[in-house]
């Protein structure tokens, strides 16, 4: 009964990421369908029970092309401009703004085109004697934020994750309390996100610069 269990769990762990995904990608399919197939009939001169030149994904094909093409535009001066216009008329309509914000706050999070601040590092956060966080710092510096109403050039900001949701605590602590790790940024939140579960071990390299000058911060701040 027990390697029957282990079985059924491992045959469980197998199936769902993938059953899951292959949902997603029907589902991200159908509603593509359902949105830009009957304008594409309509515009292809067929009816509703036609068949002639469409095709089932045709809709998704031409939702991948309008997405590349809002992309492009996107890359010129006056897209740019009338997305900032855009976002300044949501973010003044009540309630809209904050879902809009949000949401675009969680896809620049996954963006692979925004980088983070170079000045951005995985680090090890003591809190007691006994207790350890795993986060990552956001600035390393406070003396010129505010003018330093909120901490002093020897206080960091670390932004602490939540484990298997989005979020987490932002906090500001002294540079001796926090230990800076040779983990690049994805391997560290694929560890803190999964609360160590996925180890994202990699070879040793050698410590970038940004690291390697934390670390000489941070054994200053202790000496």
């Amino acid at each position: 009964m027990k390697r029957l269990s282990r079985w059924f769990i491992n045959g469980l762990l197998a199936f769902l990421p993938i059953s899951i995904t292959l949902y997603v990608t029907w589902w991200i399919a159908a509603l593509a369908e359902s949105v830009f197939g009957a304008p594409l009939r309509s515009w292809l001169g067929m009816r509703s029970n036609d068949t002639g030149c469409y095709f089932y994904g045709l809709g998704l094909a031409f939702m991948f092309f309008l997405l590349a093409a809002i992309g492009f535009f996107l890359e010129f001066y006056i897209g740019r401009t009338m997305m900032s216009w855009g976002e300044s008329l949501l973010s003044h309509i009540p309630g809209v703004k904050q879902v809009y914000s949000s949401i675009k706050e969680i896809l620049d999070f996954f963006n692979p085109n925004k980088k983070l601040n170079q000045n951005n590092y995985m680090v090890i956060v003591t809190l007691t004697e006994h207790i350890k966080c795993l986060g990552y710092v956001t600035r390393d510096t406070m003396d010129t934020f505010r003018s330093g109403q909120l901490g002093g050039a020897d206080e960091v900001v670390v932004i602490l994750p939540f484990c298997y949701q989005m979020g987490g605590n932002t906090i500001i602590v002294p540079r001796s309390m926090v230990k800076p790790l040779n983990l690049s940024f994805e391997d560290g939140m694929k560890i803190a996100l999964s609360g160590f579960v996925l180890s994202g071990e990699e070879p040793a390299q050698p410590l970038p610069e940004i690291i390697r000058k934390a670390v000489d911060q941070a054994d200053a701040a202790k000496t």
